[in-house]
């Protein structure tokens, strides 16, 4: 297509002018990110001649600043946007480090295979350009075996992944040569490790570090990160090192406009499509609900999914000559979206063919790589891609991005959308809105995702279930001593992992003669870095096979457990048994064709609360972050069909329950904030009880309580990066040992992850735009509606529920908070009485 028409196609205007049955109202805000020119530094100022005379180009300022701090001896932090050019950064450096020792190698390690190999192909390449006798080469669980000796004798740059360091530490005497020089460690997209994986990628860290330190080596670290609120304190947080932060971008960009863009209205889909049986544990509830999932009956106005608009827009500018990448949130959704677009377009007025691909991790490494060569050849005219292509992966000059939902975080907002536009081009961005609380909340607050503000990364070294695990493995690779707690320590801490392990048999010795390990062979192997406990459950297929990775027990007994109807890369399954009593548990599927999905309900208790921290906010209202138990049994399951929406049981599920000890956030009101809330609403506002337990103005208030937990767990990905399927909640008018209403928010996963944590620490930024959310909401129901307040995986049927309620719970937390200011906190542990 003509430059002109190019430049046409690519605004807001003209997307809404040409597509086809476009109506009024779907353009629902536009915003235009102006074009920057580079700043730039030549790069004698930084390099060596011989180095800097290869380049053919200056280098951006944040380059050459990076550099410069490496070359003073820091480690470095570069936090800049998309296609900014880090890897040039580590790259540079290590051929500076190669030019001064020749014996010098360097680890760089990648969050994905398919990262992986393509910096190695950029890598050989940059060596090639600058005349550096040095060479890259990938070594993962995907390269062959006779390699593997040839890479760690000859190749100067490992380029690998942390599932892999996690074992490949073990054979550390076949490394020698690489560890003794390692000179550079580069973790690149080093934002991606968060929650549950960024800790377990802390400590394989440290095990590393540990390693290089025996073998005599003190590698400088780089981190190249996308934008976030703390890249400094996250670094440092990962790998245990001071860093310097590069963060000024000094990077070109063209013209970048951003349409907000809502679904058409479905006056067909009525009510019949519930939020589905979600995954997760986020809002959970006082005991067993009963009825359908929440509906798109109770939103403000039905409209067509995110997903189906996506694909009708992203083929809409295919057609147009505008390559498109397009980012959903499952693998399914690829799939459905890729073949919805290749229909719409039959119908389209351009009548044309669309080339039109899915992308994800569950296809095969050569269909994944012939997806990367057609958009960067330009031969795609719309590729749909999970978040596997947001990170940087070369994609050539796509066009344009569409978004199907608030990505979770604004960070990778920003990372997805840049995806188009590389360079000085102009680009268009298109978020579609799903039906959900954060997506409605940023379609009232554009400026909230516009602006200037990222969340912070959250790493949390503390959850002692997984620091054991890893010393277990540290001990294996060489015996623990005191000094060791450079490492691990306190020495408290590893003092009692150790003795932990004595008691079990798998440690013999202790910190002063050196404790070893005396257990199974490759106790690396027992770790899957994106959980926290060993236990892992198989699956299996009764009649065929499936690729599908281990599972943890919280989730078999959620979503696994017999009967239930499981969505995998596109094909539906039920699940016929769930296995326990051998070493290797596991769960066994059978292919079924139904038009069905299934819903768990569950109790839950939290028990044996201790405060670690506290804010005595002042009459009776108090704030609290600490540990309890958080026991979960999932009692019963229905099936739901998607066409008619009619549901079949309740059936029991036969399972024992699940107990985690995990970090909470909770607050405790006053003795008769019932009271205060039912004045303020008055009589008119109260729920009918209609045979629960309860007075109507005690069923209102419980769903004022239920409401506040559901809408903070749903909204907190606003103020914190983090996945709230990864929390879950309970709220109750009288906890037995707080002696007051209560409502908690806790980590799904045991030993904790830091998240319920972050929240206490960012309790009122959360806490008011859940307010904002709720109170804004343009639905007619006095309980809201998914946009507000409904959960999908609400273990209580989303019962009760109360927006008024919500609000007043909420505003009057925050009043209080307001009136404490900063206050005063207490620090210990402490026990609850009961």
């Amino acid at each position: 297509m003509s430059e002109d028409r190019l430049a046409r196609e690519l605004t807001p205007a003209a997307l809404e002018a040409t597509y086809p049955d476009a109506e009024p109202d779907q353009l629902a805000h536009t915003e235009t990110v102006p074009a920057a020119a580079a700043e730039t530094v030549p790069p004698g100022d930084v390099l060596p001649d011989g180095l800097a005379d290869a380049l053919d180009h200056d280098l951006y300022s944040h380059q050459a600043a990076a550099l410069e701090r490496l070359r003073d001896g820091e480690n470095v932090t570069v936090a800049t946007s998309t296609s900014s050019g880090k890897t040039l950064v580590y790259a540079l450096y290590y051929a500076l480090l190669k030019r001064r020792d020749p014996d010098a190698r360097a680890l760089f390690c990648y969050p994905t295979k398919a990262l992986s190999a393509d910096q190695e192909r950029a890598l050989n390449d940059l060596f090639r350009d600058l005349g550096v006798d040095a060479s890259a080469e990938t070594y993962d669980g995907d390269t062959k075996a006779e390699r593997k000796p040839l890479i760690r004798a000859n190749r100067d740059v490992v380029v690998t992944n942390f599932s892999g360091v996690n074992h490949y530490l073990s054979n550390h005497a076949k490394w020698r040569d690489v560890y003794a020089n390692t000179d550079l460690v580069v973790i690149d997209e080093s934002h991606t490790y968060t929650g549950v994986h960024g800790m377990h990628v802390s400590w394989v860290l440290r095990r590393l570090r540990r390693i290089l330190d025996h073998y005599g080596s003190t590698p400088q670290f780089v981190c190249t990160s996308a934008t976030i609120g703390n890249p400094g304190e996250h670094s440092e947080a990962l790998v245990g090192h001071e860093f310097g932060v590069v963060e000024r971008d000094g990077s070109p960009r063209g013209r970048r406009d951003i349409a907000f863009w809502l679904p058409r209205r479905d006056d067909d889909e009525g009510g019949k499509s519930g939020v589905g049986g979600g995954r997760g544990n986020g809002g959970g509830g006082t005991g067993v609900g009963a009825g359908d999932a929440p509906t798109d009956a109770d939103a403000p106005t039905a409209r067509k999914r995110a997903g189906a608009e996506a694909a009708s827009v992203a083929g809409h500018l295919g057609l147009s000559g505008v390559q498109t990448l397009a980012f959903l949130r499952s693998r399914q959704g690829t799939e459905i979206a890729a073949k919805r677009a290749r229909e719409a377009a039959r119908d389209h007025p351009l009548d044309a063919r669309l080339d039109a691909k899915p992308y994800h991790a569950g296809l095969s490494k050569q269909k994944r790589r012939a997806v990367e060569n057609t958009l960067k050849s330009g031969r795609a005219d719309a590729v749909f891609t999970t978040s596997a292509l947001e990170l940087g992966i070369d994609v050539g000059g796509v066009d344009a991005t569409v978004l199907a939902g608030y990505p979770g975080t604004r960070q990778s907002f920003w990372q997805q959308i840049g995806r188009a536009g590389r360079g000085t081009s102009d680009a268009l961005s298109v978020f579609v809105p799903r039906r959900d609380a954060i997506d409605r909340y940023i379609l009232d607050d554009p400026d909230y995702l516009l602006g200037d503000e990222i969340e912070d990364a959250v790493v949390d070294v503390s959850n002692n279930h997984v620091y054991a695990r890893h010393v277990r493995c540290a001990a294996e690779e060489l015996p623990l001593t005191a000094a060791d707690a450079t490492w691990f320590g306190p020495r408290e801490r590893l003092e009692r992992a150790v003795s932990v392990w004595r008691d079990a048999g798998e440690f013999v010795g202790d910190l002063e003669r050196g404790a070893q390990y005396d257990g199974r062979p490759r106790p690396q192997a027992s770790i899957s870095l994106y959980a926290t406990t060993d236990v892992e459950y198989e699956v299996r297929r009764v009649d065929g096979d499936i690729d599908m990775e281990p599972i943890g027990r919280e989730r078999a007994y959620r979503d696994y457990h017999p009967g239930a109807l499981v969505l995998y890369d596109g094909e539906q399954y039920e699940v016929v048994d769930l296995v326990e009593d051998r070493h290797r548990p596991y769960v066994e599927l059978e292919r079924v064709r139904t038009n069905e999905y299934t819903t768990t309900a569950h109790e839950k208790r939290i028990h044996d609360v201790e405060a670690t921290r506290s804010r005595d906010l002042g009459g009776g209202y108090s704030l609290h972050a600490g540990t309890g138990t958080v026991e979960i049994d999932y009692t019963q399951y229905r099936r739901h069909d998607i066409g008619d929406g009619t549901v079949e049981g309740p059936y029991p599920i036969d399972l024992p329950p699940i107990e985690l000890r995990t970090h909470l956030t909770w607050v405790e009101l006053p003795a008769d904030m019932e009271r205060r809330v039912i004045d303020a609403l008055g009589p008119d506002a109260l729920l009918d009880a209609d045979g629960a337990p309860a007075t109507d103005a005690g069923w209102t208030f419980a769903g004022g309580l239920h409401g506040a937990e559901h809408g903070m767990i749903k909204l907190a990905p606003l103020e914190l990066r983090l996945d709230n399927s990864d929390m879950g909640g309970l709220s109750t008018p009288m906890h037995a040992e707080t002696g007051a209403p209560t409502w908690f928010i806790h980590d799904a996963v045991e030993g904790g992850v830091g998240f319920a944590h972050s929240i206490y620490d960012h309790f009122e930024g959360v806490a008011a735009k859940t307010r904002e959310r709720v109170a804004r909401c343009d639905c007619a129901d006095p309980t809201g509606c998914p946009s507000c307040l409904m959960s999908a995986q609400c273990g209580n049927d989303n019962e009760p529920l109360h927006r008024g309620a919500t609000t007043a719970v909420l505003d009057a937390v925050l009043s209080r908070l307001d009136a404490a200011g900063d206050g005063s906190e207490s620090e210990g542990s402490h026990a609850r009485d009961a």
